[in-house]
């Protein structure tokens, strides 16, 4: 095999290989996305006081547990890149102390790659969704 048909054979590789990774995170996203029923309550702010724990569904959702275990979905009006490989954000409130849908998070960047500012949505109010016994 010529120097340039290894080469191409190992990039055609390469790409497989992501194209399966991204796969495998829709299908991730998917299942995540599924475990929750929305209510259509949707509120404006969530009180960062009484924010548990985020979870980064995929770079287009968030979902954030509140005291009580209460659940809210944020499903940002844009994709933001890079939020879901980072699986972290960061925030700045405008208010006291509330993250708003006029707010905006930004993905934690590590290492030379820096994101953008993402604004986010409502925040609707979703069920956790008791898995069927089999």
């Amino acid at each position: 095999m010529k120097l340039h048909q290894i080469v191409m054979a190992a990039a055609a590789a390469s790409v497989a290989s992501l194209a399966l990774a991204g796969a495998s995170l829709a299908a991730s996203s998917a299942d995540k996305l599924a475990q929750y029923q929305p209510t259509g309550k949707k509120i404006s702010c969530v009180d960062t006081h009484y924010i548990r724990e985020t979870d980064v569904i995929d770079n287009q959702n968030i979902l954030f547990r509140t005291n009580g275990n209460k659940y809210y979905m944020n499903r940002l009006p844009n994709r933001c890149s890079g939020l879901k490989i980072q699986d972290g954000f960061s925030y700045t409130l405008r208010g006291l102390n509330k993250l708003c849908n006029v707010d905006v998070v930004t993905p934690v960047s590590t290492g030379a790659a820096v994101y953008g500012p993402c604004p986010l949505g409502d925040f609707e109010e979703v069920t956790k969704v008791d898995k069927p016994t089999q």
